[in-house]
């Protein structure tokens, strides 16, 4: 059994993205919107584009912000991170799964709030038997998809996840607030951080609300 503290084995890689023909993202975006206005396709320059973005923004207008998509792989989240995740229905999601997937060592996720308390020896010696049985059911011949039954939702999981840009934004918008839980808060940022290296102009409201300027 291998135990992650927090979100210390989180690990988030935006692997795919968008590629224009010409420019970059916030390219694509802006010279999109920039058709339901013109007789025909217009080439930006850099300053149309900011300014176009920030306008699209500001006016709610973020229907053309789905041009533009992203594909993260994600590892080190829980199954309770997930189940949350996956309820954002504009997404593709593909999860490693617990039915095919032989658990030889069993990784969980466990919220720093348990350590130094009362209850951190049985919590971990709860998940360390979950662990055992789950390894000597499956070498006793049960079914991983049954077997599976009794491990935890703090069970490490891996995933890819695509967004479009307007989605993008409305998630990290919705799971960067303070309010959110704080395992997706944390997988959240990092894909807006991510993100925001490639779109900067997109996702600069955001990249300066919950990291440049978050307390």
């Amino acid at each position: 059994m291998e135990i992650c503290k927090g979100s210390q084995c989180l690990r988030v890689e935006l692997i795919a993205y968008s590629i224009p023909r010409e420019g970059d993202v916030d390219k694509l975006i802006a010279e999109s919107g920039a058709i339901s206005h013109a007789p025909h396709f217009k080439t930006l320059n850099q300053e149309r584009v900011e300014n176009l973005i920030r306008l699209l923004r500001r006016l709610g207008h973020e229907s053309v912000f789905e041009h533009a998509s992203f594909t993260f792989r994600v590892e080190g989240i829980s199954r309770v991170c997930s189940h949350q995740l996956v309820r954002h229905r504009l997404a593709s999601y593909t999860q490693q799964s617990q039915r095919y997937v032989k658990l030889k060592n069993p990784k969980f996720v466990v919220p720093e709030s348990i350590f130094g308390t009362e209850f951190e020896k049985e919590y971990l010696e709860i998940l360390d038997k979950a662990s055992d049985l789950y390894r000597r059911m499956v070498g006793g011949g049960i079914r991983k998809e049954d077997a599976r039954f009794i491990l935890p939702q703090g069970i490490e999981t891996k995933i890819i996840i695509t967004m479009n840009g307007r989605e993008l934004r409305h998630f990290i918008e919705l799971r960067c607030a303070p309010d959110a839980q704080w395992e997706i808060r944390t997988l959240a940022r990092e894909m807006l951080k991510q993100a925001y290296k490639i779109a900067p102009i997109l996702f600069e409201d955001l990249y300066h609300e919950y990291v440049k300027d978050y307390p």
